[in-house]
């Protein structure tokens, strides 16, 4: 299988486009390119039940909150320097570097 390239990296600034949590922006913290999966800071919040657990640890049960993955198409980067919402494009520059650019503004996107 040939190894997935995904244009949306870790500390990128995402917008969501569809779903529940649509509008939205965040922080992008963890990236799953096989999966084609990331995690967005406060977005697709769900909660997890833990059990209590009896021995030496006496662990009380709790409801812990964490953020699942979203598939990536379903957000959209944010280009730092314009503001609004863009399909990143990938140009070769002199020294062979392939550089994220966005659509709009033509300017190099910095994570």
């Amino acid at each position: 299988m040939m190894n997935p390239q995904l244009k949306i990296k870790k500390n990128d600034l995402v917008r969501v486009i569809s779903g529940r949590d649509r509008a939205k922006q965040g922080k992008v913290t963890q990236v799953f390119p096989r999966q084609r999966l990331v995690v967005v800071e406060g977005i697709n919040i769900r909660v997890k039940h833990l059990k209590q657990t009896k021995g030496r640890s006496q662990q009380v049960g709790s409801r812990v909150q964490y953020a699942a993955p979203l598939l990536a198409s379903k957000v959209m980067l944010v280009c730092p320097n314009c503001g609004k919402t863009s399909r990143p494009k990938m140009i070769v520059s002199a020294e062979g570097k392939r550089i994220r650019t966005c659509h709009r503004c033509a300017q190099p996107i910095t994570a």
